[in-house]
């Protein structure tokens, strides 16, 4: 195999990883009105839209956005788990679809567990956990 067949796609692609930023950068300087740029209002700090913010930065959340939060990275792991067994799947075999099941069959006890808890009802989870 040449040399050549293995760098060239390499280049490509970084050529492509560096040409489309770029390329949408000085897209946007040359359609974006100028007059934009002048408007104090478009420059102005704005915080959520908001033109007064209430409160300061020393403010505690509700435990409630923390195990909203929590619950995604353990399903966002989910899936990234599951990418590298549906890639393999029909290599695998009855035993990789067995793991995937007792996998998928954890996951859900968990799930199930935190529906019984009432953590992703909203309106009642400040009264139990706060």
């Amino acid at each position: 195999m040449d040399s050549f067949d293995i760098f060239f796609p390499i280049f490509v692609l970084v050529l492509l990883a560096l040409a489309v930023p770029f390329g949408m950068m000085f897209a946007n300087w040359v359609l974006s009105p100028q007059t934009q740029l002048k408007n104090e209002t478009k420059t102005d700090a704005y915080e959520c839209g908001l033109s007064n913010v209430i409160g300061n930065a020393s403010e505690r959340f509700p435990i409630k956005y923390y195990i909203v939060a929590m619950l995604f990275l353990v399903f966002d792991l989910e899936v990234a788990f599951l990418y590298p067994l549906a890639v393999e799947f029909m290599n695998g075999g009855w035993d990789l679809f067995a793991i995937l099941m007792i996998f998928l069959l954890v996951l859900e006890v968990g799930y199930l567990y935190i529906v019984r808890k009432g953590v992703l009802n909203w309106s009642k989870i400040s009264d139990r956990i706060e």
